[in-house]
């Protein structure tokens, strides 16, 4: 007797085996693994070749030639663990290219599924006001600033994909406060700065019919226009940048202006009108959609942050998804695949493991590779396969 499996159950199957069976494999065959399916990747694409030649000292003609994959990476990410014909494992790798398309072994390019899976970006949100603001705009302001954050971490827990997180300013911190009063916060993958700048309104002459009358009993009064402030209409510019760690060219940035019209309250604070309100939620949508298209298809990367031998943190942690156990591989930078083909750069990635989760960083045990090589200013990326 035959039992009818669906498809969709059959490949369930197939994965579940397949996790199970990674589970079995050492640190070494992992690491080796993932560097075979570098080389595979780089292979997959445009590959450049340049050869240099050269007369020796004994008169005979000399000849190197350099390999080099022409994608530009972004990240990488394992999506199985397999083992091919002779039974040696095989790591299935899928990556990001620079026009923002996944690249899988099918050749296809879209970006429907996102490289992070269950990590999320981190990104961290401070708000600049460089203007000085008066009794009846500043609530305004105060306005502005908390329904643009409220929608923008709305739409990263709708997508899943990133999260807005609370930064405290240190621009403008010495040497000795950094080191005093900095955190892992500091460290974070992304930064994301929005500075607002505009002019208090100016009170508005009345018509010449509502002038004050003369004072009665003298001759030289006069009658004296007297000004009014309509209800406050604040016209600010907002401009929003979001900065990688390290870089200092921004990965997006926009310039708007708004005019934010006040409800007449003569008893109360100012408060934004009904079409001010609206005015602002559309700009926050319109900055989150901008963030999704940057982040939601890009793997999420982690930077070395410390390493001392057998300890190295990462700037990633329980914020990002990051857990306990899980693997990740330590790389001299981002771009693995474009550089897989060169003599003994695969041999440089470091397989680690996580040993203890902060809320931002993560501190990893390298298991495989030569871990006396790793660096602040190495690159780490998951190695988890996608369960």
């Amino acid at each position: 007797m035959t039992l009818g499996l669906r498809p969709a159950a059959v490949a369930m199957l197939l994965l579940g085996a397949g996790a199970l069976w990674a589970d079995t494999l050492s640190p070494e065959d992992k690491l080796a693994a993932i560097r075979k399916g570098l080389v595979q990747a780089a292979l997959d694409g445009p590959t450049q070749v340049s050869t240099t030649q050269w007369i020796d000292g004994n008169g005979a003609l000399q000849e190197l030639s350099a390999f080099r994959s022409g994608m530009k990476v972004r990240g990488v990410r394992v999506l199985a663990y397999s083992a091919d014909a002779q039974g040696d494992p095989m790591a299935k790798l899928q990556w990001q290219d620079a026009d923002s398309t996944d690249k899988a072994s099918s050749g296809k390019a879209q970006c429907k599924t996102p490289l992070n899976g269950r990590l999320q970006h981190v990104v961290g949100w401070s708000w600049l006001s460089s203007t000085p603001w008066g009794a009846d705009t500043a609530p305004l302001i105060d306005a502005l600033q908390s329904g643009v954050r409220g929608q923008l971490q709305q739409a990263g827990v709708a997508k899943a994909q990133w999260r807005l997180v609370e930064r405290a300013g240190s621009e403008n911190r010495t040497s000795y406060q950094q080191a005093l009063l900095g955190s892992s916060q500091d460290d974070l993958p992304w930064q994301l700065h929005f500075q607002v700048l505009g002019a208090a309104p100016k009170a508005t002459p009345v018509a010449p019919a509502a002038v004050a009358p003369a004072t009665p009993g003298r001759a030289d009064a006069i009658a004296v226009p007297v000004l009014l402030t309509e209800p406050t209409a604040l016209e600010v510019q907002v401009r929003m940048t979001l900065t990688a760690r390290n870089q200092s060219k921004p990965a997006l940035q926009s310039q708007v202006s708004l005019k934010l019209s006040s409800t007449d309250d003569n008893w109360g604070a100012p408060t934004l009108s009904t079409a001010a309100r609206e005015l602002v939620s559309q700009q926050a949508q319109a900055w989150g959609q901008a963030l999704q298209h940057h982040l939601g298809c890009q793997a999420v990367l982690a930077d070395v942050t410390q390493a001392s031998g057998a300890q190295v943190r990462i700037n990633v942690g329980n914020a990002a998804g990051v857990r306990v156990g899980d693997d990740w591989v330590l790389a001299h930078d981002q771009n693995g695949v474009q550089r897989a083909l060169e003599p003994g750069a695969t041999a440089q990635t470091v397989l680690a493991k996580v040993q203890s989760v902060g809320e931002y960083y993560a501190q990893l045990r390298p298991l495989s590779g030569n871990t006396q090589n790793v660096k602040t200013s190495w690159t780490a990326w998951s190695a988890e396969a996608a369960h």
